[in-house]
């Protein structure tokens, strides 16, 4: 519940100039929509079905030998399929949040910790587990789940307790499908791809080139403030002595800012994908460029930051990083939905977060 109404507040409204392709503006590529079907979508998806299967195997494997390195081969695949994701997140529309898909697999923001409650709660009661975890809970489904069951209390045993053992396998197989549903619903002659990559007057939800550039514009611009608003600042807080940690995203993984700075190299390979960066208008590319200096800037920080993330928050010099890192989003993004969205003919329009 929390995390759809964070998505509701982050979410854009978009204004764009009419569907009919005479009005369109010409700083547009009319491929606009294959570009990124080719370039973007499909290669993230493709990513995300291979390390989320894997990660199932794995920990199979790792509950089956009981070994070390078969756990640690596990926590690596972990990793893995939280990059993926990352990168699948930034396409925060049409099939990702149809059926709760993005709630499923990344429960957040979290502030009342529902997935700790629940995880430590199934984990501890004695009745069998679900049979199907697509039917429970969304805090029960996805990767913040799995990210206690491997690094949590217990964790570093996890070969010891079959239940546990059996619940992260279920979770990971869980997502596995859910990346699988995407790779579907994305599929040649399904009837958004379609409306994606060829829209027309007549086909649903897009109409226009207009309407699937306003679609990309929108999805980068959530997931740079989801990232900066409810992954990063509720953990810096105000002050140092303020800061907590433990309120981000993937801590106890220590995969805080690894899967941020994925996120942010999303977004930049949306936006090139796109024609934004080395498109046929010289006028978007210079706006493109400008969002990429400040991405790579913010990446390089977030990625710079080597504290574990429960105390890296209030460190001095990790802080800074973080905080810097947190001013070139926000930059990023004013670019994005103001010059860059002026450039394509898009008129973006009031923002709840913005505060004005």
């Amino acid at each position: 519940m929390c995390a759809r109404l964070f998505q509701s507040v982050f979410a854009m409204c978009l204004l764009t100039l009419p569907a009919l392709a005479q009005d369109e503006p010409d700083t547009i590529a009319p491929e606009i929509g294959s570009r990124v079907l080719e370039n973007y979508v499909t290669p993230a998806l493709a990513r995300f079905d291979e390390t989320s299967s894997s990660l199932a195997t794995s920990l199979s494997a790792a509950c089956e030998s009981g070994s070390a390195g078969d756990l640690d081969a596990a926590r690596s695949g972990f990793s893995d399929t939280l990059s993926a994701f990352a990168h699948v997140s930034v396409l925060r529309f049409g099939p990702l949040v149809a059926e709760n898909r993005f709630e499923r697999v990344f429960f957040w923001p979290d502030p009342r910790a529902v997935t700790l409650r629940q995880v430590q709660g199934l984990l501890a009661a004695e009745e069998p587990l679900p049979s199907d975890l697509a039917d429970q809970s969304v805090a029960l489904q996805g990767l913040p789940a799995l990210d206690y069951v491997l690094f949590g209390a217990g964790g570093d045993a996890l070969a010891d307790d079959a239940r546990r053992c059996n619940y992260a396998v279920a979770i990971a197989n869980n997502v596995a499908e859910i990346a699988a549903q995407l790779e579907a619903a994305w599929a040649e002659g399904t009837s958004f791809r379609v409306s994606f990559i060829s829209p027309a007057a007549d086909r649903d939800p897009y109409r226009s080139k207009a309407e699937v550039a306003g679609e990309i514009v929108k999805a980068a611009g959530t997931a740079l403030e989801f990232a900066r608003n409810a992954e990063l600042l509720p953990a810096l807080g105000k002050t140092a002595e303020k800061a907590r940690g433990k309120r981000a995203p993937f801590w106890r993984s220590g995969q805080t800012f690894a899967f941020a700075a994925a996120q942010i190299d999303g977004v930049q390979k949306l936006i090139e994908a796109a024609g934004f960066v080395d498109g046929h208008s010289d006028l978007v590319n210079g706006y493109g460029r400008g969002m990429n200096f400040d991405l790579s800037h913010a990446r390089e920080a977030l990625l710079a930051v080597e504290t574990a993330p429960e105390m890296a928050f209030s460190a001095e010099e990790d802080r800074g990083r973080i905080s810097y890192a947190t001013i070139a989003m926000e930059g990023a993004k004013h670019t994005l939905n103001g010059e860059l969205s002026g450039a394509l003919g898009l008129v973006m329009g009031f923002n709840a977060l913005d505060g004005d």
